[in-house]
């Protein structure tokens, strides 16, 4: 079976083409992905430093008017509970942000893996 000549470089610059714009694409949308998860976990840690920030000056804030020695272990027990929740609500933050960038990137992939076993040509 013989192709004519002029069919083919036409049918070669459509896959080529099509195949280019389909791994532009999906490498496009890995990188949008990731840069909203990169910027989902900036906003977590920024908003754990504020809320460290805001515990520190609330208990230096305490100290200042502290008079025996209860009110110091009271304080420091106050103080060592809230560490502890942020430090909670910031690992389950860090997980989610995690959990959510793992499941949109498989995703991803999985759809960019599908696109590029279609031969272009068919």
């Amino acid at each position: 079976m013989l192709i004519a000549p002029s069919v083919l470089p036409a049918e070669l610059l459509y896959a080529t083409r099509t195949l280019v714009e389909s791994h532009l694409a999906g490498c496009n949308a890995l990188w949008q992905a990731a840069f909203d998860s990169s910027a989902t976990l900036l906003d977590v840690h920024v908003k754990a430093a504020r809320a460290q920030l805001a515990a520190a000056n609330s208990a230096s804030n305490q100290l200042l008017f502290v008079r025996d020695p209860q009110d110091l272990l009271d304080i420091a027990a106050r103080q060592g509970q809230q560490a502890f929740d942020r430090a909670q609500r910031y690992g389950r933050q860090m997980a989610g942000v995690a959990s959510h960038a793992h499941e949109r990137l498989g995703e991803l992939g999985k759809d960019i893996a599908g696109s590029s076993r279609h031969n272009p040509i068919e």
